[in-house]
């Protein structure tokens, strides 16, 4: 049997939120990669356990993404997982790489996986639950209705560019630069804020306005800015 990778979205917190599929392929993989090398504190491996148990008696390959600035460190990182990734999969094993969200949405395995499908490997992957639509719906709200446009913006560099796009935004892991955040939207209007930490977890906090957001750092906070 030839071996393959695969990318798995395992939804980022509720555990209920994995799909069947997902849990299929876990249960078939030989090996499934960690994107995390402490496991007590890799979200997805945690997400995993509390689904299907047996995990912890799996062939468990945890690995630690660089996300450094420095692009020929974070080149060689990736290329240094995808060869003892490729080593497996050349010995017709199936490895998987689970991921918080959707392997499609901001995911390290993309990295491999670009990587291998170069090499002529056989790649695919399994959607999970986004980030986007999880917080969206959990603060009871549309992202986009009709015609609205819909901008994800990954960092808070850009900040000032973005708060000028038209229709929603989603403003990705926010929580650690929170103030300078919510400085620069006090000076605009026609703008109704939501924000949530946590999200799926016990941990989880949900903001409907502004002024309910504290200015302390917060772990994992995504933020959606809808205009009116």
């Amino acid at each position: 049997m030839n071996g393959r990778i695969c990318g798995i979205g395992v939804g980022i917190g509720d555990p209920e939120d994995i799909t069947l599929k997902a849990v299929k392929m876990i249960k078939e993989s030989d090996v499934l990669v960690c994107p995390k090398e402490d496991l007590g504190e890799c979200r997805a491996y945690q997400i995993v356990k509390q689904v299907i148990p047996e995990v912890e008696d799996m062939d468990i390959m945890p690995v630690e993404f660089e996300m450094t600035k420095d692009e020929n460190k974070r080149i060689h990182n990736h290329r240094r997982i995808y060869e003892t990734v490729k080593k497996l999969v050349l010995e017709g094993k199936i490895v998987s790489f689970i991921t918080i969200g959707d392997p499609a949405l901001y995911s390290t395995y993309s990295y491999v996986s670009d990587l291998a499908r170069k090499d002529g490997i056989e790649t695919h992957s399994i959607s999970g639950i986004t980030s986007l639509t999880a917080c969206a719906n959990r603060l009871g709200i549309s992202l986009c209705e009709g015609r609205e446009q819909l901008h994800v913006i990954p960092t808070i560099d850009d900040i000032d560019d973005a708060l000028d796009l038209p229709g929603t935004k989603v403003i990705m892991k926010c929580g650690k630069r929170i103030k300078t955040v919510k400085e620069k939207l006090r000076s605009k209007v026609g703008i109704d804020v939501y924000a949530i930490s946590g999200c799926g977890t016990s941990n989880e906090r949900c903001f409907r306005s502004l002024e309910e957001i504290p200015e302390d750092e917060i772990y994992m906070m995504t933020m959606i800015l809808k205009s009116r």
